[in-house]
């Protein structure tokens, strides 16, 4: 079969939630399809991760779009009534690449990853096309409006409203919808009722996170995430005024390694606090993890899966989380995740760990089996395959004629 893949970046490294389930999608449908791949580049700089796809897509069209010109067409679809996250991302270039190679391929499928990219396969309603929203992101900017001071409030706000609309759209116009979770698929179907959907998790490469035996630093704590993130800032930030000065007070010397690219300046201005790190960008977050004695998931912003809590499970590194961190996984609590959203409660969970050191160590055996048994990547894939025989078996589905809000 030939697949169109249409994403945000390009997917790789898989460092980042949208990259690795893009990357992996991609090589596991790459062993039995022909896949060209086309997306929007980070800037000039993501082009040169196009050579790491070369053995898993047959083409890789991506075209670099700067942070300036994305600010400036969102503030233009601020007045003239478009989801700001689809508008800044409208890039010409890609369509006309996109257009030609349809002409010339005639894929059999095109799959898109994530809804404000969605608008690169809306020229093509004679093929089957899937969506997979990962999660919904008009609930994400909801998340951000109840978080912000006016202006940005209202703006969050309002572009709660027109991207919803506009994954209706999607939803009722393409063959199929993907979420990440059972959480997704439930608001899924409240949102946009009527449209087709299914589950297909996201995974962790149980071979490449996987504990090896290094000696910890006593009392570490660690937190990985790309470090200009909003949700990703505000969990620090909150976690280091909040949470760390409880931790220390009982313990001390226990310190917290922030580890992620790009940090913002709030997040530098954390190193003023005692016993507080930020490593910037690093080429292996393992050796990081391996030393930490627990991971902390303080999101107050999140949706679906988190991939740095799948990977700190599986690197057997027990785990103090947010309910919304928590909630896109199905490890039980206390079963490698201790969840708390009250400060208090929070640090007492850390607490507990860095001086049990028998609580520890089950929980850290209990982080992995739960990744073990439910995040292997190829059952997750076998979902997707059973999908995708569905969606091209079957008869083209009639648009639905009426998208009204619920």
């Amino acid at each position: 079969m030939r697949i169109f893949f249409v994403c945000r970046r390009v997917p790789f490294p898989p460092d980042r939630g949208d990259k690795i389930a893009t990357f992996n999608e991609i090589r596991h449908l790459s062993q039995q399809h022909e896949v060209n791949v086309f997306c929007l580049g980070d800037g000039a700089e993501d082009l040169a991760n196009i050579p790491g796809l070369r053995d898993y897509a047959k083409g890789v069209c991506a075209v670099p779009v700067t942070a300036t010109t994305i600010l400036l067409r969102a503030a233009r679809a601020l007045l003239a009534g478009a989801p700001l996250s689809v508008a800044a991302l409208n890039e010409a270039e890609l369509h006309a690449a996109i257009k030609r190679k349809f002409a010339e391929a005639q894929p059999d499928l095109i799959i898109v990853y994530s809804c404000n990219v969605a608008q690169f396969a809306e020229s093509f309603p004679q093929v089957p096309r899937m969506m997979h929203f990962g999660d919904l992101d008009s609930l994400k900017w909801r998340q951000y409006a109840e978080r912000s001071r006016i202006p940005l409030k209202w703006i969050y706000a309002l572009e709660e409203k027109r991207l919803l609309a506009y994954e209706r759209h999607i939803g009722h116009t393409f063959s199929h919808a993907l979420v990440h979770t059972e959480i997704e698929k439930r608001d899924f179907e409240r949102l946009i009722p009527g449209a087709p959907v299914s589950l297909v998790g996201n995974g962790v490469d149980l071979d490449y996170f996987q504990p090896g035996g290094e000696a910890k630093r006593p009392g570490s704590m660690i937190f990985t995430g790309v470090m200009d993130y909003r949700p990703n800032v505000d969990a620090v930030v909150w976690f280091c005024d909040e949470v760390l000065p409880v931790v220390q007070a009982e313990i001390p010397e226990s310190s917290l390694v922030i580890c992620g690219s790009r940090p913002s300046r709030a997040v530098r201005r954390l190193t003023s606090k005692r016993g507080v790190s930020v490593t910037g960008a690093v080429p292996d977050t393992r050796p990081y993890l391996a030393r930490a004695e627990v991971f902390v998931a303080p999101l107050r912003m999140a949706r679906g899966v988190q991939n740095k809590v799948l990977e700190a499970l599986a690197m057997g590194l027990p785990c103090v989380a947010s309910i919304a961190a928590w909630s896109g996984t199905v490890v039980p609590d206390g079963e490698g995740i201790a969840v708390a959203d009250e400060p208090t409660e929070f640090a007492a969970h850390i607490v507990r760990l860095l001086r049990d050191d028998e609580w520890r160590a089950a929980m850290a055996r209990r982080a992995r089996a739960g990744v073990e048994a439910n995040y292997r990547w190829e059952v997750q894939m076998a979902a997707l395959d059973h999908v995708i025989a569905e969606v091209t078996a079957a008869p083209r589905r009639a648009v639905s004629a009426s998208l009204e809000p619920v």
